[in-house]
């Protein structure tokens, strides 16, 4: 009879949470389709992940082909946005730079992320000289100006994609380590951490099971908002020559090599530009949108 009376409750249990899930989700779709501008963003990375992901099939031209007896022609119906100095079609090298920009926005910031949040959970549950340490060292990362460090980074290993990862990955985690440390202190805080406590359940355990599931919702916050600012950071570090190599089409590498030539074929530079700029717009259009649907004090 104990275990009928336990696989009932449990049932209901079960049961309860489906419903409570399902109109959590349900609850923050509402809010965040009536964001108008977060539902353009959203619909601008779908097209951005499509246009990435089928360029082989959607590019004109083969974005590595030099036609020099085409260098610098203007927007046309050929060449809907010109040609560069080695005259290759821009369209089709914004088109393939967009994979670039977006697996530089998504992997280096996945990976700080992870990071920041394992340390920002250890930190926050333990306290003491363990939560000193991590939040000194972060500190020390968040003293140095971002781009500075992650060019210091790409000067001693080499200009390459990969190693673009690895120095987005080390300027990135600081920040997110703050954030998940200020929410592990607040949860940890709760009931159902104690009562969990009290039943001699492992600290490794309410640290995945019970502390991170409930940091999700900032960090997928972080997450919308740390992809722009890493491709941000790789078209800087592009533009000032330390981050993709020729003739690779990254989209900071094409304003650099192109800004030369700003006023005679200004088409080279302002292309890739405006690509950066409905990218980033996008993706923050999208965070600002998620912010406010999760935010259960913005709720009407």
């Amino acid at each position: 009879m104990e275990n009928k009376k336990d696989d009932f409750v449990k049932e209901e249990y079960d049961e309860e949470m489906e419903i409570y899930g399902t109109t959590f989700i349900k609850e923050v779709w509402y809010r965040f389709r009536k964001n108008r501008m977060a539902m353009i963003g959203a619909a601008t990375v779908i097209i951005m992940v499509f246009v990435a992901i089928f360029a082989k099939w959607i590019s004109p031209y083969d974005p590595y082909a030099v036609d020099l007896l085409k260098q610098f022609q203007p927007p046309s119906s050929r060449h809907i946005l010109g040609t560069d100095i080695y005259g290759r079609d821009m369209l089709s090298r914004i088109i393939y730079g967009t994979r670039i920009s977006l697996i530089i926005g998504l992997i280096p910031t996945l990976i700080s992320m992870t990071i920041g949040s394992v340390l920002g959970i250890v930190s926050g549950y333990y306290g003491g000289k363990i939560d000193t340490v991590i939040m000194r060292i972060a500190d020390m990362v968040m003293a140095f100006p971002s781009l500075l460090l992650a060019m210091v980074v790409m000067y001693t290993l080499g200009a390459s994609i990969y190693n673009i990862f690895i120095a987005l990955s080390i300027v990135g985690w600081a920040g997110t380590a703050r954030v998940v440390r200020a929410q592990t202190l607040s949860i940890k805080e709760k009931e159902f951490i104690e009562a969990a406590k009290a039943i001699g359940v492992k600290n490794s355990v309410i640290m995945i099971r019970h502390i991170f599931p409930n940091c999700m919702a900032p960090l997928l916050v972080l997450l919308t908002m740390g992809i722009p600012e890493a491709i941000m950071s790789e078209a800087s570090l592009s533009f000032l020559g330390v981050g993709a190599q020729p003739p690779t089409p990254s989209w900071g590498l094409m304003i650099s090599n192109g800004k030369e030539y700003l006023f005679s074929a200004p088409w080279v530079a302002i292309s890739p530009g405006f690509a950066i700029l409905i990218v980033v717009l996008a993706f923050n259009f999208l965070g600002d949108g998620l912010r406010d649907a999760l935010d259960p004090y913005m709720k009407q």
